[in-house]
């Protein structure tokens, strides 16, 4: 069997532009994945912010306002790249939030605020406090490890 290696030129001028198509295209999703990510905790963030303040609010002056969980509810099952324990924390509070929420929904449709009476919202100050920070440090950790130079690299 003879290889002809004049052939092999050829081959390589279709071969080339293919892999460097694919090299770029794993480069571009693996930074598409990095910015979804940090947009889902950015989203988290902004709603872990309204929901404190809502808290901190209710514990004041009894309200008819629900707490926000979509965020959590669109990402939660893809939050993988987030510790074990951060996601336990937050779909502890988030969990409580959708509790809350149903007895607000109660509330509302009764036209009654004694249902609001019983929500004792200061249990969510803690798990919304311990949410924040643990994505915070994430996103801090994340971006140092983006702008971090690669092993090797210059």
């Amino acid at each position: 069997m003879d290889f002809d290696w004049g052939d092999i030129g050829q081959v390589l001028t279709y071969l080339a532009p293919v892999l460097i198509f694919v090299v770029i295209n794993v480069f571009f999703r693996k930074q598409q994945q990095q910015k979804r990510q940090q947009q889902a905790v950015r989203g988290l963030l902004s709603e872990i912010d309204y929901n404190q303040k809502l808290m901190e609010a209710f514990l004041f002056k009894w309200q008819a306002k629900k707490f926000k969980t979509g965020v959590w509810k669109r990402n939660k099952d893809k939050m993988d790249y987030i510790d074990q324990s951060l996601r336990n924390t937050l779909a502890g509070a988030y969990a409580i939030a959708e509790e809350f929420n149903g007895e607000i929904e109660t509330a509302k449709k009764h036209k009654s605020s004694s249902y609001l009476a019983g929500i004792q919202v200061d249990r969510l100050k803690e798990p919304l406090a311990r949410s924040k920070q643990g994505l915070e440090e994430w996103l801090e950790l994340n971006k140092r490890a983006k702008e971090m130079p690669k092993p090797g690299g210059k």
